[in-house]
């Protein structure tokens, strides 16, 4: 693999981690907002509640774009390494995909 792919790899792997940890503690906060507010202040509640209902809306589809952009990658080195054999590939992709999955993922 070239080096630019191996950093383009690298910095989406990371960026994914990064986002997930993001996502992570907007949850947190969003639970503990909710468990500790006082109801006097509802529409002020509504109006945090949707912002970080957003927030972590928008980290989920990021973390999904940056996977979806990391499976891309792979597939056009992949096809490069076995010259597009269809047979083998679909096998590689599967193993590949469980190893991403199990390593970089919670």
């Amino acid at each position: 693999m070239d080096p630019a792919t191996t950093e383009r790899l690298s910095q989406i792997n990371q960026r994914i981690l990064n986002v997930e940890n993001e996502r992570r503690e907007h949850q947190q906060m969003f639970h503990a907002f909710v468990e500790h507010v006082p109801a006097v202040f509802s529409e002020l509640v509504e109006q945090h509640i949707q912002q970080l209902l957003n927030q972590i809306q928008t980290l989920e589809e990021e973390g999904r774009t940056l996977s979806q952009n990391r499976e891309d990658i792979i597939v056009r080195m992949v096809f490069r390494i076995r010259g597009g054999n269809r047979s083998s590939l679909s096998l590689w992709l599967m193993r590949l995909n469980q190893l991403v999955e199990g390593r970089w993922h919670s």
